[in-house]
């Protein structure tokens, strides 16, 4: 098969010099990060990744070995960056601060994460004498569309990722629309990646906890963090993820001492995190349940039928397909990790 008629991550790149472009502390670190042995042969180790071949009997980088572990990858697929902005207000007129953020893709997701933390803020308030510290937003959550982007873009395309951070949202925006003509409603809740071997390093690396999780995850933590789920606008062009921001009420975001924890009431996250769901949700069934969370049914009733024991479900019927509901009047929801 010629190189050009090769998927993105398995072409070959032409003229690899190992000892001028390859940067063995890199894998090194990504070695570390994935808990795998320190004292290995680089093209060995290499050829285990998935990132290159054999070719005449010597090894040959492939793109995804060049994204992760070259010195300066955009000098070779000059698309491979992001751009992050900062912009007064709530529009594109002016923009405070800008940075283009190179290198592996590891790095990127890093540096885009540190740029969003930089430009959000970060208020706090006194609970009598605690002080409580408050994000703007869930920024694992941030995390997760700044990895999806980076994971999932296509690379063929000529343009490079944005994060833009407005007063009053964030958009995280990848070039390449959902891979295979997929709808977005097709593929919540299941891994279909467009860069297969791009995305299992990020796993291997734990930067992702669960394929085919992440637009679930990002979900659930706004609504924990007590805003609205994110916003998905997706083109032939790009993916867009907006997440909307508290503006002025960033205090309400902080849960008054009077309130209850959900924690202390020997809650686990799952059960914590379906209550949320169920505010926007009308209900939901052990089946569902086990799905969400990659559990049996036996322990997602165990979950369910906890919070009906509390008294924060109610339960209608009585047979495995018995829907669970919230109940009209319950104590504030807290319980973020």
């Amino acid at each position: 098969m010629k190189e050009e008629e090769k998927g993105f991550e398995r072409r070959l790149v032409k003229d690899f010099s190992f000892e001028l472009e390859f940067d063995e502390q890199k894998l090194r670190n990504f070695a570390e990060k994935a808990n795998r042995p320190l004292d290995f042969v680089p093209e060995q180790a290499l050829y285990d990744l998935d990132c290159g071949e054999l070719v005449d009997n010597h090894f040959a980088i492939n793109n995804v070995g060049l994204l992760f572990f070259a010195k300066q990858p955009e000098k070779r697929l000059k698309q491979s960056y992001v751009t992050c902005v900062r912009y007064h207000g709530n529009t594109m007129v002016s923009a405070i601060d800008t940075k283009d953020f190179y290198g592996d893709l590891i790095s990127q997701v890093e540096a885009a994460e540190d740029f969003v933390k930089r430009h959000t803020r970060l208020a706090f308030k006194m609970d009598g004498f605690n002080r409580i510290d408050i994000e703007e937003y869930p920024y694992t959550a941030i995390r997760e569309a700044i990895i999806n982007a980076v994971c999932h873009r296509d690379y063929d395309l000529q343009n490079n990722i944005f994060v833009n951070i407005f007063d009053d949202r964030i958009e995280v925006i990848s070039p390449g629309s959902i891979p295979n003509g997929l709808t977005l409603k097709e593929v919540e809740g299941k891994s279909i990646p467009r860069n297969t071997t791009i995305t299992d390093l990020f796993r291997k690396a734990d930067y992702i906890e669960k394929l085919g999780t992440g637009l679930k995850r990002m979900h659930e933590e706004m609504l924990m963090h007590g805003l609205s789920r994110p916003r998905y606008t997706v083109t032939k062009a790009y993916f867009e993820v907006v997440f909307k921001g508290p503006g002025d009420k960033i205090l309400d975001l902080v849960q008054p001492s009077n309130e209850l924890d959900l924690r202390t009431l020997g809650l686990n996250q799952r059960q914590i995190k379906i209550l949320p769901y169920l505010q926007e949700n009308r209900f939901i069934t052990s089946e569902e349940h086990s799905k969400k969370f990659s559990i049996t049914e036996r322990t997602a009733r165990r979950d369910l039928e906890k919070l009906v024991e509390i008294g924060y479900l109610e339960k209608t019927g009585k047979t495995k397909a018995s829907k669970y509901s919230l109940k009209e009047k319950l104590p504030a929801l807290s319980g973020e990790e």
